[in-house]
């Protein structure tokens, strides 16, 4: 404690700016994990507290996934023994229409037996209002039961109306009971609703269909054995588990965004990692004569080194403490961007009531920010602790890069990179792709300082050339100290990296997805449930495909229904449509198979279309037989073409519309794609559907630019995430620029006072940094976009293995780069402003007497 007091301490103080400076980097890395780590839990919790309040005292629930479960299937699971109650449930989000209330959720639920499930805790009960009988509230059709907090902020009570969009066209409903606060009424936030099932039904177009079914056990039952006795009441088409399993299913849709974004943060965390590296090397550089000085009166390597370990653990703690601080507070505007994308993408409304507050994740984040902070710290400490005094107060010393140093780094990053190589051949197999992965990230750091020496060669002649003094002495400075830039170019080449793959990840998903599109998506006319695609709460009845096709200037309609179901634990869509009709109108992308027999099976019943993604996530090849769980029992049919698809990212099969009506006894439709006569107005047709059918039912008309649009900003959302690594980008290089023009006015201080002594105006002073930090700046893309084009193949196969099953091609962003050079050579100008003006101005006496 006694160094840290006496020497820590004020330097500390004298140098503030270059504190913070230090600690920039771990809050940068620690604020990014806590926000997008918090705001990705609470949204997951949000949807669990939404489960967990709307089941009750449920054990168990019954559902065939988003199709439905026939009507008779309640009379089924009601006969089993061990069921002491079983009640249906519709659930749906309906937008409310209300300023600022976003969506409400509608739990429709039969009131003569769901009281042994749920506890309604009206705030009227045993008035004459109050649905103490069951049999008021189903007489009334028009009932809603709304919560005290939903109420209040709408100036609602027992009596109002509020009106809703249903199948059937705008309907108004009656509040006839008021939930008190607590419990079933905190379920989304308080925006719940509560109505009559067989009203929920016609309300969302569920026709003779329930969403599942809730079930109490009787005393004694366990869950394995209740869930069992009804699997085998019900058969294998039924899905039976604890509510909880629904959380488990929305993680499942959760969890690509989660993985990407928890990579990023912790790539933030390790590039900050190495500005925590460059600020300690500075600091030894800084404080060599006091080191020497130190060393000569008897301080031990140990005590040297514990004194900059010590350093860094309190510079760890503090930026963990204020990353903490910066994480939660950004976490809440994150968890709503979340829970946007999950509805935009899978038509899950977001449910996230509050941020997550984890005691223990915040821990362990102070934890890791602390770590990282001792751990880029352990070299330049064990680096100061072997230096002599003698060597401790010469001038510049430190800095250079030894021969032996360079040679041995150059042979283990060759040897890195030439590991990785190898293993390219094998990068079908888990453990060498992320064994490579690793490999080529480290062969690519170690070689950094010889590549930045070498770079750095080159550019003297170009920068001497632009300005003979100014440039010669910026790179100059460059060459002779290596050392003091190699970790700056180090963490911008690693941050740079991540963007440039990241970039051609995007670029490859959006030429991919536009050229899906194009393809597929050639309806002139969408006729959906809701403004988001997406969503699933409504359903059209198949009535109304006769309805369309009456109108003037249509000239053939396609029924499509999208559930997701249950399989090999993860949810997966079926697309089911007329194979007949679709096929003559699209022309699926095959990957295996061919497309004319494929169309002929699957419209016959008597095969499916499976998407890439789906066989590429779970090992399926053509022929193999793939079995769905469906209310008429399991549905057995083999893959007879595997095609390129984007209608689900975890995978989807295309199933002829028949078999779907015949085998899941549902015959609702999501979706009608409306294709107009040649020469008639996409738009005035438009007019002529909501002119006809917009009164009676509710239904959105889009065209088919305006659906095209709307996928390509849900995937700019996704892929939003670039951009926010371009910022980060920019932050590690203005900090990093700082910190190494920091070092190396104060290394040449007497140069600089020499050169001023002899003529030398300001402003070539500012030159010579301003070069500088730009050429630090451009040797820092340079290797970055080389980095970022090994990391990309790396990452194109890890997203296909892991991720969405479907290859894509190798290809790099032109525009990301294109906007990552101005960004970051305007940046590193940008960072030298202040340290050239620093230097300009300090005392030439001072200087000159520097040693």
């Amino acid at each position: 404690m006694i160094p840290l007091r006496l020497i820590s301490w004020p330097y500390l103080r004298k140098h503030v700016l270059r504190s913070l400076l230090t600690t920039a980097g771990i809050v940068l890395g620690v604020a990014l994990l806590v926000s997008m780590q918090t705001a990705n839990q609470s949204v997951l919790r949000g949807f669990r507290q939404t489960v967990d309040r709307i089941s009750g005292k449920a054990q168990l629930q019954v559902s065939a996934g988003e199709a439905g479960l026939p009507e008779e299937v309640l009379e089924r699971v009601q006969s089993v023994a061990q069921v002491r109650a079983a009640a249906p449930v519709i659930e749906a989000a309906v937008d409310t229409g209300l300023p600022g209330q976003g969506k409400i959720l509608i739990l429709g639920v039969d009131m003569t037996g769901d009281r042994g499930l749920r506890e309604y805790d009206l705030e009227n009960a045993g008035d004459d209002d109050a649905i103490d009988d069951p049999l008021v509230f189903l007489a009334q059709p028009d009932s809603l039961i709304l919560t005290r907090e939903f109420a209040d902020r709408n100036g609602l009570r027992l009596g109002s109306v509020i009106t809703f969009g249903t199948m059937q066209g705008p309907k108004r409903f009656t509040v006839r009971g008021i939930l008190k606060a607590g419990g079933l009424a905190a379920a989304f936030g308080g925006n719940l609703g509560i109505m009559d099932i067989y009203a929920a039904q016609m309300v969302f177009g569920r026709g003779r269909h329930f969403d599942r079914i809730d079930v109490g056990l009787e005393d004694g039952v366990s869950l394995e054995q209740g869930a069992a006795r009804l699997r085998s009441a019900l058969g294998g088409g039924f899905t039976v588990e604890p509510p909880s399993g629904r959380g488990r299913q929305f993680e499942s849709l959760l969890g690509i965004y989660t993985s990407a974004m928890r990579v990023s943060s912790l790539f933030a965390l390790f590039i900050g990692m190495f500005l925590i590296y460059n600020s300690f090397s500075i600091a030894v550089t800084q404080r060599r004569g006091e080191i020497g000085i130190l060393r000569a009166l008897g301080a031990t390597r140990g005590q040297i080194r514990a004194m900059f370990l010590a350093e860094s653990a309190i510079a760890g703690l503090a930026g963990s403490a204020a990353g903490v601080a910066v994480g939660l507070a950004f976490a809440r505007s994150l968890a709503g961007s979340t829970g946007s994308l999950m509805e935009s993408m899978f038509g899950v409304p977001p449910s996230a009531e509050d941020v997550l507050v984890d005691p223990r994740f915040l821990l362990l984040a102070l934890a890791l920010g602390v770590a990282t902070s001792m751990l880029a710290a352990f070299l330049p400490a064990r680096n100061a602790a072997r230096v002599e005094p003698i060597q401790a107060l010469q001038k510049g010393k430190y800095q250079v890069l030894s021969a032996g140093e360079n040679r041995a780094r150059r042979i283990a990053g060759l040897a890195a990179l030439a590991a990785a190589l190898i293993l390219v051949p094998l990068s079908a197999n888990r453990a060498a792709l992320y064994t490579g992965y690793t490999l080529a990230v480290l062969g690519f750091l170690l070689f950094t300082p010889f590549l930045s020496l070498e770079l750095s060669r080159l550019l003297r002649r170009p920068l001497k050339w632009f300005r003979p003094v100014e440039g010669s002495l910026a790179a100059d400075s460059l060459i002779q100290a290596p050392r003091r830039t190699s970790a700056t170019v180090a963490a911008l080449m690693l941050s740079l990296a991540l963007v440039v793959a990241q970039g051609g990840i995007s670029r490859a998903s959006y030429a991919d997805l536009e050229t899906w599109i194009a393809g597929t998506l050639n309806p002139d006319l969408f006729v959906v449930t809701s403004e988001t695609v997406a969503s699933r709460d409504f359903h059209f009845p198949a009535a109304m495909q006769a309805d369309i096709e009456r109108i003037a200037g249509i000239d053939e309609v396609q029924s499509v229904r999208n559930p997701r179901v249950q399989f090999r634990g993860r949810p997966l869509e079926i697309v089911a449509l007329d194979l007949a009709r679709f096929g003559r109108r699209v022309h699926f992308m095959v990957v295996a198979g061919n497309l004319a027999t494929m169309e002929r099976l699957t419209s016959e019943g008597q095969g499916l279309i499976a998407t890439e993604s789906l066989a590429g996530l779970n090992g399926l090849h053509l022929g193999d037989t793939m079995e769905l769980p469906t209310p008429a029992g399991p549905l057995r049919l083999p893959i007879v073409g595997i095609v390129h698809d984007y209608s689900n990212q975890q995978g989807s099969v295309f199933l002829d519309r028949k078999a779907y009506i015949r085998y899941f006894q549902d015959d609702t439709v999501d979706i009608f794609r409306v294709y107009v006569k040649r020469g008639a107005s996409p738009a005035e047709v438009r007019r002529r559907i909501v002119d006809a059918l917009g009164g009676q039912r509710r239904m959105f008309v889009m065209l088919n630019r305006e659906v095209r649009d709307y996928i390509m900003k849900v995937a700019a959302q996704w892929l939003g995430m670039t951009y926010l690594q371009i910022v980060v980008a920019i932050v590690v290089a203005i900090l990093g620029i700082v910190n190494t023009l920091t070092v190396s006015i104060a290394d040449r201080r007497r140069e600089l006072g020499v050169l001023r002594a002899l003529g030398g105006l300001r402003a070539q002073i500012r030159g010579t940094i301003w070069i500088e930090a730009v050429a630090v700046g451009f040797i820092g893309l340079v290797l970055g976009v080389a980095a970022g084009a090994a990391f990309l193949y790396y990452e194109l196969i890890a997203i296909e293995r892991e991720f969405t099953g479907m290859p894509l091609p190798f290809t790099l962003s032109f525009g990301i780069l294109a906007l990552l050079v101005p960004a970051i050579l305007g940046s590193a100008f940008v960072a030298a402003l202040l340290p050239a003006e620093a230097a300009v101005r300090s005392s030439l006496v001072e200087a000159l007497e520097y040693e």
